[in-house]
């Protein structure tokens, strides 16, 4: 275990990409720091990164799209900022940017997802000690926001999603020595273990009905996405590609996933109906672009991508998807975005 000095150390010298990634799908030591974990992918058979394209020239919102833009709610990512990984909130005309855990005792924060009534964000959290990652809540408050921690484990409790009541979360969690999924209360108590399968399945999300989740799993030897029901029954197999399929994501509406595929060598953002049929690539830039997450009314993705040379937030209108916009946020290194619900007030 490192010690706290080292650890500092360790933050300082830019190497926030290992903790992205430790809580990734790549078989062997858990532990190990990957050699790439860009928030996208990690250097495995499945993904390999290409050197980094010359940046590209992006567009921003225009007065007109961001009065429209205005009234979508908020989105929530990870960005660093002076030798933290905080969550942030903007809102998707570039506006009311902050830090809702900076004035906390984070040394680390990602993966933010909110609750259906947009009161709560859950995310993965390292509250100082290396070796573990735990799952924590936070209250929506920009004056005081209170944070709770409702995993306390040796190992690592990652990718949190709420069900649609509300009542339950589903995540990820080490704690029979393997990588399955697990669901609990908001207070952490009564989990329940929905896969039992030796290679690794993690990212789950809940689908809008609370019928179905979502996932990621390594069961044919690549990340791939499945599909099961709430009760971990009836496991069915999306996608099928010798590359990294991952970070899915449902649309308001339930008809459509969203997820990150490398199956071009690139990371691309594609949708497909939950069967897996009707298969679209929404992206073709060769800049990484990746984790889309649904605007409230359906209409538009959030994504990370690479296009201006670090990673920034940028939003894609689905009827017109070569309409991106660049949403500019005050860190240099913004990613893991999720958009707040429908249901949120």
């Amino acid at each position: 275990m490192e010690t706290k000095s080292e650890l500092k150390l360790f933050v300082s010298l830019a190497t926030f990409a290992l903790f992205l990634a430790a809580c990734s799908g790549q078989s062997g030591a858990a532990k190990s720091p990957p050699e790439f974990g860009s928030g996208s992918a990690e250097t495995t058979s499945e993904a390999t990164p290409k050197v980094s394209p010359t940046p590209e020239v992006v567009v921003t919102l225009s007065a007109e799209e961001a009065v429209q833009m205005a009234d979508l709610g908020q989105i929530a990512f990870t960005a660093s900022d002076e030798g933290r990984r905080d969550v942030w909130l903007i809102r998707p005309d570039g506006s009311d940017e902050f830090s809702l855990t900076g004035s906390l005792k984070n040394v680390f924060a990602e993966a933010p997802v909110w609750s259906p009534d947009g009161s709560l964000i859950a995310y993965d959290g390292l509250l100082g000690v290396y070796e573990t990652r735990d799952i924590l809540l936070i209250t929506v408050d920009r004056e005081n926001p209170v944070q709770t921690q409702i995993t306390e484990f040796e190992d690592y409790d990652c990718y949190p999603s709420f069900s649609p009541d509300g009542e339950q979360i589903v995540y990820m969690s080490e704690r029979d020595d393997n990588r399955d999924l697990y669901v609990m209360d908001l207070e952490g108590n009564d989990i329940a273990r929905l896969t039992d399968d030796p290679t690794n399945d993690y990212e789950p999300a809940w689908s809008p009905d609370g019928e179905r989740i979502a996932f990621v799993s390594r069961r044919t030897g690549f990340s791939q996405i499945y599909v099961m029901d709430a009760d971990g029954e009836n496991v069915v197999q999306l996608t099928e590609e010798n590359q990294l399929d991952w970070r899915p994501a449902w649309s308001p509406d339930g008809e459509w996933i969203a997820f990150e595929s490398w199956r071009n060598g690139n990371a691309d953002i594609f949708i497909m109906r939950p069967d897996g049929s009707d298969l679209q690539q929404l992206t073709t830039s060769l800049a990484e672009d990746g984790h889309p997450h649904f605007s409230p009314d359906g209409r538009y993705l959030v994504f990370h991508s690479k296009r201006i040379g670090d990673y920034q937030l940028f939003i894609l209108e689905l009827e017109h998807p070569e309409n991106v916009w660049h949403l500019e946020t005050k860190s240099p290194r913004a990613l893991l975005p999720a958009w707040s619900p429908p249901t949120a007030e």
